[in-house]
């Protein structure tokens, strides 16, 4: 009886959906993946409201999940934080629920808990593409939430500042806001999903609840269809890889707002396994000190307030 009635509300929560899915093999395959069985997969729920809303994609990093989520914690201790696991080792998954226990403000989704490492089986490619779709749910979850601001950060991508600032910058010209991927890959007018700021709700009027992909075969990334349909109001942040050690600063006006350490493409690469470790440690031990100076920072204004 209870197997009924959850094929039930999945095939209710399809038909209140149809209506937005256009005949695209793209659309279809998305909708297929984020609707509804992620919900169904709900690991950890967040007891706190607040603006704004962080959304983050996790793949086999639970080290730099917690530390990212610890640094949202102290910068916006009022936000909301939704982490989708997008089909991590079994290991992984559980290091990350356990990590995340500590925190009120965070919901947890799991992508994939039906078919566990996928990764292992499909390549690069569908790696890029899964990645994708995690964004798409991501937002539209934020977009039935009603949040006004989402900021998506990669992982291992750790905010250095605050940056209502730039949530100013959004506005009739402004649709998105991230850095540019030309700067590193020759993708001039394309942002980098590692470091985005949208209006979930706005973006989804704008272009749909499949946002995020478009019908281009040219695009390096599935993603960029975003950046394709959001092209003439774009805020491009500035991007400039550290003088030695292996991580990427973003930054606008000569303020730096975050830090990316490029694990996931990393791990994509034809690397050597002790190479790819000695630049993984050094990129988390920057990480850590960034987030020990941010402690260091807080606990001094605390105590001079």
């Amino acid at each position: 009886m209870m197997a009924k009635k959850v094929k039930t509300n999945i095939a209710l929560a399809r038909e209140r959906l149809l209506p937005t899915i256009f005949n695209s093999q793209i659309e279809k395959i998305v909708f297929n993946f984020i609707d509804p069985r992620m919900k169904e997969h709900v690991l950890l729920n967040g007891k706190l409201g607040g603006s704004p809303v962080f959304c983050i994609v996790h793949w086999n990093a639970p080290e730099y999940v917690l530390l990212n989520v610890s640094q949202i914690e102290l910068l916006y201790p009022n936000s909301k934080i939704y982490v989708l696991d997008n089909g991590s080792r079994q290991a992984n998954i559980n290091a990350v629920v356990e990590g995340l226990k500590r925190f009120s403000n965070v919901t947890l989704f799991a992508a994939s808990l039906r078919y566990p490492n996928w990764e292992t089986r499909t390549g690069v490619d569908h790696l890029i593409y899964n990645h994708t779709k995690g964004l798409q749910f991501l937002l539209n979850y934020a977009a039935e939430q009603k949040d006004e601001i989402t900021v998506f950060l990669d992982q291992d991508c750790l905010l250095f500042n605050h940056i209502e600032d730039l949530f100013s910058k959004l506005g009739k010209n402004v649709i998105l806001i991230g850095a540019k991927d030309g700067d590193t890959r020759g993708y001039d007018d394309l942002v980098h999903a590692s470091f985005m700021i949208l209006q979930p709700g706005r973006v989804n009027q704008l272009f749909g609840k499949f946002s995020f992909f478009c019908e281009h075969t040219k695009l390096p990334e599935p993603y960029h269809g975003l950046s394709l349909k959001a092209k003439g109001k774009i805020l491009f942040l500035e991007i400039k890889p550290h003088g030695e050690k292996p991580v990427t600063s973003y930054s606008n006006q000569d303020t730096i707002y975050a830090w990316h350490a490029w694990f996931s493409a990393i791990s994509c690469r034809g690397m050597s396994m002790s190479r790819l470790q000695a630049r993984r440690k050094i990129a988390f031990e920057f990480m850590k000190q960034i987030h020990e100076e941010t402690i260091a920072k807080t606990n001094y204004g605390s105590a001079h307030a």
